[in-house]
C-alpha cells in the first residue's frame, strides 16, 4: 500500500496552515476537501490525490505528488506537490 498521511499533518508538513490545529479546525469547518469530499482532520491522503483548501481569500487546489516526511523545509514542501487551482475568492 501506499504511504498516506493525515490530512492535518498533511497540511501542516507541507506548510499550507501554522499548525496541525489550524488544520483540524479548517477540516471541522468544511474548508477542506479530498477527491471535493469534505475531509475529517484524520482521514489520510497518498500521493496523486487531490485536496482542496478554502482560505478566507482564495481556493487554493493541489495534487499531492509526494508524502512529506516529518522535518520537511518550505522550500522542498513546494516540490511535493502540483498545484491544479489558485484563485482569488470575491469578497
Amino acid at each position: 500500500m501506499d504511504e498516506a498521511l493525515r490530512i492535518d499533518v498533511l497540511l501542516h508538513r507541507l506548510c499550507l496552515t501554522r499548525s496541525r490545529n489550524e488544520a483540524k479546525t479548517a477540516c471541522d469547518a468544511g474548508a477542506v476537501l479530498v477527491e471535493g469530499r469534505r475531509a475529517r482532520p484524520s482521514e489520510e491522503v497518498s500521493a496523486g490525490q487531490t485536496v482542496t483548501i478554502r482560505f478566507p481569500r482564495r481556493l487554493f487546489a493541489f495534487e499531492l505528488q509526494q508524502v512529506p516526511p516529518r522535518s520537511t523545509s518550505k522550500k522542498s514542501a513546494r516540490e511535493m506537490y502540483r498545484v491544479v487551482q489558485d484563485e482569488p475568492i470575491e469578497l
